[in-house]
């Protein structure tokens, strides 16, 4: 097969740092794309919306079998609506349109290929587990799906497997846990508060959820380059992609304060409306795995992240 690779979801954060690497391996690609209002706009913060070709993907997905025709290397599923919160506004689509169903179709696709078989890789996430005290979360660990989101990357996860044990396919998951970069919207955490601070209007205070939550952040960009070495490897297996380190949030926030010398109590406003009944409170990840088979891992800790944001 040609070096050439199909990205769905080319144009969120991941998808952008996935074809901005493969593209400097010499590879071809290509992605899919709902192409929304400035759809393309982290593609041309990377410089690079003029070196792939993009697909627009229509609402029943009727164009995806033709776009897979092009045998590609490799396909990441690294698309679909990513809030959970929205995914309650948007069950149907979320649970099954945006995930399920696309996915169903290139499983399928992969099966019947005859000669060389597209290595397949699903975005899984680290809410399959739900909220798990002070354990350390690995592969294998027991899967507590607390929302539409969470449950539809579950289901992705199992269906995936079974498809791979069922029909011997090169078909794998990464659990990510949560990850932040440039790229993302300004609803996520790590870029409201730095947007916040670029402003140097501090005036208004920021409204902000829950600061007693506990998580895993890594960087984006660094966890592209991870996954190029899990699909350089023979071995088709899911792994767990965390930097191993988790930190409460409200110590994130301390520290992106402390920054520009600034107490965070004087301008942080608790929004009891930012809660979530069903948010996950802490989790911790276990990546020996990934450390035991691929023998790298992330090196880039919330530090690093913050510093990058700065």
């Amino acid at each position: 097969m040609k070096k050439k690779i199909l990205i769905y979801g080319i144009t969120g954060q991941d998808g952008s740092y996935c074809a901005n690497l493969f593209l400097k391996k010499k590879f071809v690609v290509h992605g899919i794309s709902r192409k929304y209002k400035n759809w393309d706009k982290n593609l041309k913060f990377l410089n690079i919306s003029n070196k792939v070709k993009v697909y627009k993907i229509n609402s029943k997905y009727r164009n995806l079998s033709n776009i897979l025709k092009n045998n590609y290397k490799f396909i990441f599923y690294l698309g679909g609506q990513t809030s959970v919160i929205e995914s309650y506004k948007k069950l149907e689509y979320q649970t099954f349109d945006s995930q399920i169903f696309p996915l169903s179709i290139i499983l399928d696709f992969i099966k019947n290929q005859k000669k060389h078989k597209s290595k397949f890789m699903f975005s899984s996430s680290s809410e399959i587990f739900g909220s798990q005290k002070k354990i350390k979360l690995n592969e294998t660990s027991e899967k507590k799906p607390q929302s539409p989101y969470a449950l539809s990357k579950f289901i992705g996860l199992e269906v995936i497997k079974s498809y791979r044990k069922m029909f011997n396919l090169p078909v794998f998951s990464i659990i990510f846990f949560n990850h932040e970069s440039a790229l993302r919207n300004k609803k996520f955490i790590f870029k409201k508060i730095s947007n916040y601070l670029k402003k140097q209007d501090y005036s208004k205070k920021i409204n902000v959820g829950n600061l007693n939550i506990i998580r895993d952040w890594g960087y984006s960009e660094e966890y592209m380059n991870i996954l190029y070495k899990i699909m350089q490897n023979k071995k088709i297996e899911d792994y767990v992609l965390a930097t191993g380190h988790s930190i409460k949030l409200n110590e994130i926030i301390k520290l992106f304060f402390n920054k520009k010398k600034l107490n965070y109590k004087k301008y942080i406003k608790v929004d009891k409306k930012l809660f979530r009944k069903f948010d996950i409170k802490e989790n911790y990840a276990d990546i020996s795995k990934l450390k035991k088979i691929i023998k790298v891992y992330p090196k880039k800790n919330f530090r690093d992240l913050i510093n990058l944001f700065i």
